[in-house]
């Protein structure tokens, strides 16, 4: 085989080492293997001793309801109805009462009755919302030093009142208590322990505070004659459970007879509001409740009740993921709004206000809500978007709504427990094998909800290619929010409109830990949440407990600390004080393995502030919340300098390698300064300093700059109002950063420059080496001395008009002039060979690829417009979005420049050998004699004929050599726009132009290996017609021919078989040529991060 089939181009990475590289980066996204329990299933048969009321099997972390129902399920199995009714009766609210009663004479001074509200249906998101709540109380009992007596039961009674119908109390009300931790706190003001009752939410749905009324009368303790006294009961209730629940509460407060000082007449009742979210006003105006700007919490305090609510309501929410879409190129501007005409309706009007301000420039951007009807959470978040005609700021929307349960689940009767993940049930499975049937997907019948979602998919592309073709800007939906309480919902939500707006913005409120799974990664990364918690609190606050597994949780958490911290404090908390905590949400974006919180500046040191959050008097916290994320890696100054000393090293060192006359300067600088010895010592010395100078101290300055730069990098909001930046965070691995692509982006800014250089001495090295070899060397100086004189005697025009010729031109000289250059070449070719110096100067090729740049910029913006795609970038802020502007625009233009560099020295040597074939007597006489002395006495036009082909498979080589050069930065710009780094997506417009790059470099080869071919076979042709000659005469003369002969035959045979086996440069056939080569390095990328998003995905 040839060699050339062997290498590839020296220098440049060949296909092997590019896999390494993409294997190498697959190993940033390798994520660690799943836990596994290896505790053995428990077999034997349950022990039936009891020995107190708490008596029913529960871990901390079960959902109390569930387990009280099983048990009671699993006791009417075994026992029989009857006698499980008896064992239901013996479990009454007043046996409960009693052993409160008891407690007083056991030095109980104080019980706190912690009266815990959970959703109460059978579906598998309430029961895991159960488990959440429970898990979150009882971590804030603990982090208020309160421990559970038993830690393996529950206990349950029957309220007494419903033995009265009707039946307003739930059935079954399951209880556990917490004693004070001896060493702990809670002491301070004597004994005291806490009951959590688990009330069913349903249960309470309607007259809320009256069916209270007879919860907290059962149980109210009474001690016999001769008894101590029963210990003080305070109340306190968490819930309800969501927004619907507070609105039943506020419509019997609303009773003109209400009065909640007569209702809980001696009851120390506060309720703490931790989940229900719609602002006070919406849930006070269909009442008429209250002042204009009075909060529930005073309209209820005037009412008799005390509520605290501990969570942040929508409308902050809204306000929050509204400015966070402005930061992400939105426009919420609707200031143009009062120029509307006034419509029936105020829906109409608003639709009147879209339409008229979609025909401006600068409208307010168009959104699409996906909301849920069916819960007020859901109906009232979605007015927070609208266009307030106060303010003039909103969004145009498309609202589109659906019912929870999309995924058409429901509880199954015959299962106590869902099946393990991998393990399920026989009849689970063959329903999930029909979802997975080609023939039974998203049929519109049965439970499953999921044809109406598609439904709505399909209605929203339609709307959005309506809004396109309808605005100015062509824009049409540029985000979309899914709103609901429901997670599993969303994701369903989010899985069928992602690949439908891939370009489009997602958003959602309340985190959940649920969106980081790596199944939901292609629908859930890059998601924006707005939250009124994270998944932790402030680590003083915390306590030690594990981050949550959503922001409901962390509510939980705080309400509960809240409710008892109160009590020992003896200080109610305010409104004012938990608003101070919350008036500025959380912000998250869902990366790979984390939500990043854009919510507050990272802290670098723990201020006072937060020290406050530690111990008792945590109360005086100024901020409850964790420091957000960290806005770029900490790197230590030594490894930042090594890598800038290494970046300058870089940038310098190529362009010295490659420029040999600043190298022979430099020598000569050193070795022949001339003077004495100290003085090329003293040289020597300067180098040395400014090396010192340029790879150490510089390096330092720039590694102690860092913090600085990065910092302005990503906006990380120090001394913002909002305590929000407007930056992208720096993160290779977590799928949220922009500065990873702008990072490659200037890397195909510099090395883009550097092949155009290197390109550059290349062609200008190999022509020298042509000349060298085909001694060129006399002629080549006396025509470009010649050119010179003729270029000062024509105008700028006519010179230009001379660098884009493509006419052969005509002869400049006589006879004489051109005896003058060189006696042997004719005055055509001499013509010929000026004007190749002229065409063949660096500012010639950088004209003439600047013009094909300019051109097929036109071309490419006409093709993106043609597409009509969205071409946004994942920006967010000022600095991200110019430099995402600065350096994407640069790498196209230097991309294409490139290209077409690449391709006017392949089409400039197609033109070259394609012309010199036609001419005669190209070669100098120097030359001649050169290969006569090398080839022996041949015919000088079959001499023309040899040198032609040397000069073409010398000049091609080299040039063949840069096809590399293109398909290297289109690989870099594939990998750039990879979802890896970001949301990125490739549009069809730039891979029509990526395509068209390929296309062109590759027709240009093409067709220098055709006019190769066509050189040879040019030669051939006259080969074998002097080879004909040859025999002929040697035949007529009936002896072989003399040495006086011009060419024997044999000499013709081997010239023949030396032009039919060259293979160097374009000669070379296509499987050994850098073509196939450098085409597979873009798909390689292509398949190399396709791996890396499966990986990432599957959480390999």
């Amino acid at each position: 085989m040839d060699k050339d089939s062997k290498s590839g181009s020296p220098g440049l990475p060949g296909n092997a080492l590019i896999a390494a590289v993409l294997l190498g980066a697959g190993a940033l996204f390798l994520r660690e293997a799943p836990l596994e329990g290896t505790r053995p299933a428990a077999n034997e048969p349950r022990i039936e001793q009891r020995f107190a009321q708490q008596d029913i099997d529960a871990r901390l972390w079960q959902d109390p309801l569930g387990a009280i129902t099983r048990a009671r399920q699993d006791a009417a199995a075994r026992l029989g109805a009857a006698r499980a009714r008896a064992e239901d009766e013996r479990r009454s609210d007043r046996q409960l009462a009693a052993e409160i009663a008891r407690k007083g004479a056991h030095g109980v001074d104080e019980v706190v009755v912690l009266a815990v509200m959970l959703g109460g249906g059978p579906y598998a998101e309430y029961v895991e919302n159960r488990r959440r709540t429970r898990y979150a109380v009882l971590a804030g009992l603990n982090a208020e030093r309160f421990a559970p007596v038993d830690t393996e039961h529950l206990g349950y009674f029957m309220p007494s009142d419903n033995l009265r119908a009707p039946r307003d109390l739930p059935e079954t009300v399951p209880y556990e208590w917490f004693e004070a931790v001896p060493s702990g706190r809670a002491q301070e003001a004597g004994s005291r322990e806490v009951l959590v009752l688990w009330l069913d939410n349903d249960a309470f749905s309607s007259s809320p505070f009256a069916r209270l009324r007879k919860l907290v009368g059962g149980l109210q303790p009474t001690a016999r004659p001769g008894d101590p006294p029963p210990p003080r009961m305070l109340w306190r209730m968490l819930g309800p459970t969501g927004s619907d629940g507070l609105r039943a509460m506020v419509q019997e407060v609303a009773a003109a007879d209400f009065d909640g000082a007569r209702t809980f007449a001696g009851v120390d009742l506060r309720l703490l509001s931790p989940s229900a979210t719609v602002p006070d006003d919406i849930l006070l105006a269909p009442f008429k409740l209250g002042a204009r700007g009075q909060s529930l919490e005073a309209v209820l305090e005037r009412k008799g009740i005390s509520l605290l609510r501990t969570i942040g309501d929508d409308r902050r929410l809204g306000i929050t993921l509204v400015e966070e879409l402005e930061r992400r190129g939105l426009s919420a501007d609707a200031s143009r709004a009062a120029t509307a005409s006034e419509a029936k309706t105020r829906l109409d009007q608003y639709r009147e206000t879209c339409r008229r301000l979609s025909q401006h420039e600068n409208a307010p951007s168009h959104i699409a809500l996906v909301a849920e009807w069916d819960t007020l959470y859901g109906r009232s978040l979605r007015r927070q978007f609208d266009i307030d005609p106060k303010t003039g700021r909103g969004f145009c929307i498309t609202r589109l709504n659906y019912v929870r349960g999309l995924d058409g689940q429901l509880p199954d009767r015959g299962a106590v427990e869902t099946p393990a993940a991998g393990r399920e049930s026989g009849k689970g499975a063959d329903d999930k094998n029909r979802r997975n049937d080609a023939n039974l997907v998203e049929r519109a019948e049965g439970q499953a909800q999921l044809d109406y979602l598609r439904r709505l998919a399909t209605r929203l592309r339609e709307r959005d290619a309506e809004l396109r073709a309808s605005e100015v800007d062509g824009a049409g939906i540029r985000a979309i929010g899914v709103v609901g309480n429901d997670v599993y919902d969303k994701l369903l939500v989010m899985q069928a409109l992602r690949p439908e707006f891939p370009n489009a913005i997602f958003f959602t409120t309340d985190l959940d830990a649920r969106f980081l799974h790596p199944r939901e990664q292609a629908w859930a990364r890059n998601l924006i949440v707005a939250s009124n918690f994270g998944l932790r609190l402030d680590d003083g606050l915390q306590a030690g407990t594990p981050p949550f597994r959503d922001s409901y949780q962390t509510s939980t958490f705080l309400s509960t600390r809240l409710a008892l911290d109160e009590i020992r404090r003896d200080t109610a908390f305010t409104p004012t004080q938990i608003d101070a905590w919350l008036k500025q949400p959380r912000l998250f974006e869902i990366g790979r393995t984390s939500a990043f919180d854009f919510s507050t500046p990272t802290k670098w040191r723990i201020d006072a502030g937060s020290r406050s959050c530690r111990g008792s008097d945590w109360a005086n916290c100024v901020d409850i919340h964790p420091p957000g994320s960290r806005r770029y890696p900490h790197v230590p100054v030594v490894a930042l300098a090594l890598i800038a000393s290494g970046t300058l090293f870089l940038l310098w060192f190529p362009a010295f390698a490659l420029h040999r006359p600043l190298r022979r300067r430099l020598r000569r600088f050193v070795a022949h300064s001339g003077g004495s010895t100290a003085a090329r010592w003293s040289r020597r010395i300067g180098l040395l300093l400014l090396a010192l100078l340029v790879h150490v101290l510089v390096p330092w300055r720039l590694a102690l700059a860092w913090p600085r730069f990065a910092t302005w990098l990503t906006g990380n909001g120090e001394g913002s109002s909002t305590a929000i930046g407007d930056g992208k965070p720096i993160s290779l691995t977590e799928g949220i950063s922009i500065w990873p692509t702008e990072a490659i982006y200037l890397l195909t800014l510099l090395l883009c420059v550097y092949l155009v250089f290197r390109g550059w001495t290349a062609l200008a090295r190999n022509l020298d080496e042509i000349s060298r070899a085909l001694h060129l060397g006399n002629t080549r100086r006396r025509l470009v001395a010649a050119q010179l004189r003729e270029d000062r005697k024509l105008a700028w025009w006519q010179r230009l008009v001379n660098i884009f010729s493509c006419r052969p031109p005509a002869p400049r000289y006589d006879a004489v002039a051109a005896a003058s250059l060189d006696p042997r070449m004719s005055a055509a070719a001499l013509a010929f060979w000026q004007l190749y110096i002229v065409q063949n100067r660096s500012s010639a090729r950088f004209i003439r690829s600047l013009a094909c740049v300019l051109v097929v910029l036109v071309f490419g913006w006409l093709v993106v417009e043609a597409f009509g795609e969205p071409h946004g970038a994942p920006v967010r802020g000022q600095v991200s979005a110019h430099a995402h502007m600065l350096l994407a625009g640069g790498a196209v233009v230097v991309l294409n420049f490139l290209v077409f560099y690449v391709a006017d020295a392949t089409l400039f040597s197609v033109r070259f050998a394609r012309d010199l074939r036609t001419l005669h007597s190209n070669w100098p006489e120097r030359s001649i004699r050169y290969f006569e002395k090398r080839l022996g006495k041949l015919p000088p036009a079959l001499l023309d004929h040899w040198i032609d082909l040397q000069f073409v498979a010398r000049r091609t080589k080299c040039v063949t050599g840069l096809i590399y050069y293109p398909f290297i930065v289109l690989s870099l710009l594939l990998i750039s726009r990879n979802p890896v780094f970001d949301n990125w997506r490739m549009p069809t417009g730039l891979m029509v132009l990526a395509l068209l790059s390929v296309g062109i470099v590759l027709g240009c080869v093409v067709a220098l290996r055709r006019v190769a071919e066509n050189s040879r076979q040019h030669a051939l042709r006259a080969v074998d017609e002097a080879l004909l000659r040859a025999n002929a005469a040697s035949a007529a003369a009936n002896d072989p021919p003399q040495g006086t002969a011009p060419a024997s035959p044999a000499q013709l045979e081997l010239l023949r078989h030396q032009i039919v086996d060259l293979r160097e440069g374009a000669f070379a056939p296509f499987s050994q040529q850098p073509l196939l080569k450098a085409l597979a390095l873009p798909f390689a990328t292509l398949g190399g991060t396709a791996l890396l998003d499966y990986m990432a995905m599957a959480n390999l």
